[in-house]
């Protein structure tokens, strides 16, 4: 199977993506097994590419009409400069892969509620994704997000009549690190809280 994104694999692990690029790329990301696997095909160049120097990108073109045999070194940082001027070229550039973001799940018994919430440390806070299932329809919703030094936040208000797998989008300015628990509640009061 093959995307159309593909082609953006290498500017988005480069680096030149400007962030309103970057973050559609990621959204992209998360659903698109090809994409993913570009990434994964291209992990290992970063660091061997590393190793160039700036002579050796600029002597590939001298080489010599009976060139020694070369050493094994020589041949991979050679490889390595082929297959980066093949990238450029290609408009591809690479970087590492993001790390995935940490998912916290819970189910309150006492009103049947389940919810998860994937979170991203963004420089500004977390980005917050939630699933929430066995909500009564037609109500507002909100999370209450609580830090470990007793601070809150209204990370997000929704209302409940999404689709049963639509991700609900929330934020606070908490770094990840900072934050101890989340609450969902509607106007009856709180649905499920959760936890890492």
């Amino acid at each position: 199977m093959s995307c159309q994104h593909t082609v953006d694999v290498g500017a988005y692990l480069f680096g030149s993506l400007d962030p309103k690029e970057r973050s559609a790329f990621e959204r992209h990301l998360s659903g698109c097994d090809a994409c993913r696997a570009e990434m994964l095909r291209f992990a290992p160049l970063p660091g061997l590419l590393g190793r160039l120097t700036l002579e050796d990108v600029e002597n590939l073109d001298e080489i010599p009409e009976c060139p020694p045999k070369p050493s094994r070194h020589r041949r991979v940082l050679i490889a390595c400069a082929a297959v980066l001027v093949t990238l450029a070229l290609a408009g591809g550039v690479l970087a590492l892969q993001p790390r995935p973001a940490p998912t916290w799940a819970a189910q309150d018994q006492s009103t049947g509620v389940n919810a998860s919430v994937s979170m991203v440390t963004k420089p500004w806070g977390t980005e917050m994704r939630f699933k929430l299932g066995n909500v009564k329809p037609g109500v507002r919703c909100k999370v209450v997000v609580f830090s470990r030094e007793g601070q809150r936040e209204i990370g997000g208000w929704w209302g409940s009549d999404h689709a049963p797998d639509e991700e609900i989008p929330g934020s606070t300015s908490f770094s990840l690190d900072r934050i101890d628990h989340l609450e969902v509640s509607d106007e009856s009061g709180v649905l499920v809280t959760l936890r890492p």
